[in-house]
């Protein structure tokens, strides 16, 4: 016997004949049917303010802030980028909704790359259970700005926040887009000796600005 041979005797073993395959789908549709029976329940409070204390709970680097309207978000993106001491230019996203906005007139510059600095994504929805947001790849959207830079900056519409990861795909095209990421704080390991590394993988900070919209 091979060493795969081996291995798969061995989960066989463990988790017994595979089961009739239709029976298997009927479970699976029955939790999709109740998902109150496999999720946790929220804790009392609108979705806002428990996607900020979500955040509060990620790692060291995660930040969160609430404007009033999405015309703000260039003074909040401005006096962000002086608290952590850095020059004010930052890689946009190619949104509409983003590019109308008057950057300029926070003394802002638009960067064409993202190259190790910041970018500024909008993300349609947000995660209230996690403080996780989801952002869909498209012609406005490229997804490397989520990646690439060491800070990332993103806002997202009251309107968005969803208290579960299942309303936050209900209903999505996602053949319309090629990838879905979900993003829950900034990037960390703990593969070196167990301790938290901050910024390998990706940003090392991840700041959400909540618009009223």
């Amino acid at each position: 016997m091979s060493a795969r041979e081996t291995i798969f005797a061995a989960i066989e073993r463990a988790l017994g004949p595979a089961g009739d395959a239709q029976a298997i789908r009927r479970e699976a549709d029955a939790l999709l049917a109740e998902p109150e029976r496999v999720r946790p329940r929220l804790p009392e409070g609108d979705l806002v303010a428990l996607f900020a204390a979500a955040v509060a709970r990620l790692p060291p680097g995660a930040s969160v802030e609430r404007i009033d309207s999405i015309e703000a978000l260039p003074a909040a993106v401005a006096a962000r980028l002086a608290s952590l001491n850095l020059p004010p230019a930052l890689k946009l996203q190619p949104d509409p909704a983003i590019l109308a906005l008057d950057w300029a007139g926070a003394g802002l510059t638009a960067q064409e790359e993202v190259d190790d600095r910041v970018a500024l994504s909008l993300a349609r929805t947000g995660i209230a259970e996690t403080a996780s947001l989801v952002l869909r790849s498209g012609p406005t959207m490229p997804i490397l700005d989520a990646f690439l830079p060491l800070h990332h900056i993103v806002a997202l519409p009251t309107s968005g926040i969803v208290p579960h990861l299942e309303e936050a795909v209900a209903g999505a095209d996602l053949a319309a887009v090629r990838n879905l990421v979900v993003v829950t704080g900034p990037s960390g390991t703990t593969d070196i000796e167990g301790s938290l590394v901050i910024g390998v993988h990706g940003p090392a900070t991840l700041h959400i600005v909540v618009f009223e919209g």
